[in-house]
Order: structure tokens, then sequence, then C-alpha cells
């Protein structure tokens, strides 16, 4: 019985140690500018516009690559000829996907998808066919 309790405490004590001791060795989280320097060009330019979306002349669209609303939302546009941005944040190295994340926030604080400003700043939150419509076909 003692033996048990012995080893039962020993576990906790190495689970204990291990959490410390891994958390001690995580790579620390690199400069953005050697994380930017590995992007394309393009990957850059919607990057730098995703965070001043407001400096784009047209629509511009956070969005997931496996979103299916974002997809709807994408042949919504085209469809209507109506000229958009858009940038997959999941596609991004974590670093800038948690800064990707925390701008979309400011526009949208449930953090859902697709969250599209429009180029007059009004914000629409989701595939909401009716709503696009009316702001953006005239």
């Amino acid at each position: 019985m003692a033996a048990t309790y012995l080893l039962v405490i020993i576990g906790f004590l190495l689970i204990i140690f291990g959490i410390f001791y891994f958390k001690s060795k995580r790579i620390k989280d690199e400069p953005i500018e050697d994380i930017l320097s590995r992007l394309t060009q393009e990957e850059q330019t919607l990057y730098k516009m995703a965070l001043k979306p407001e400096n784009v002349p047209n629509t511009f669209i956070y969005a997931l690559s496996t979103c299916h609303h974002c997809k709807k939302t994408r042949e919504f546009l085209d469809e209507n000829s109506v000229p958009y941005t858009i940038i997959y944040i999941d596609k991004y190295p974590k670093q800038l996907y948690k800064n990707l994340l925390d701008r979309l926030k400011i526009y949208n604080p449930r953090g859902s998808y697709p969250t599209i400003r429009l180029a007059n700043g009004q914000i629409i939150t989701g595939f909401r066919e009716h709503a696009l419509r009316e702001a953006l076909i005239k």
C-alpha cells in the first residue's frame, strides 16, 4: 500500500518536472521581420494590407482556406464582378496568424469568417448574400 502511494507521488513529481522542463526548452518566438522575409512578395503585401485594410481601395476579406462561407462569398463577388482582396489567414505562420486574428477582431470581435470590410468601412460578417447585395450591388 505504501509502495503504491510512493509510486503515485513519484509519478506526479515527474509530470510536474516534465512540464517545467519542456516549458523552459520551448523555442523562443522569432522576430516578425525574419518570418516575413520567408514569405513571397505577394504574401507580404497581403499581410501588410490586412493590418491596415482601411488603405485598401476595394473590399477586403479575412478568410480561412477551409471555410465554406468564405468560398460562397468569393463566388458571389466574382459572379457580380465586385473587386476584392482576400487573405487566407490560416495559411500564415503562427505569429503572423495571431497578428491577423487580432486585427480581424477589431472589426469582428467574435472572430468569425468571412469578415468582410467594404471600401466604405462597413463590416459584414459571414456569407449574408442579402447584406452583400444591398451594400455592393447598386
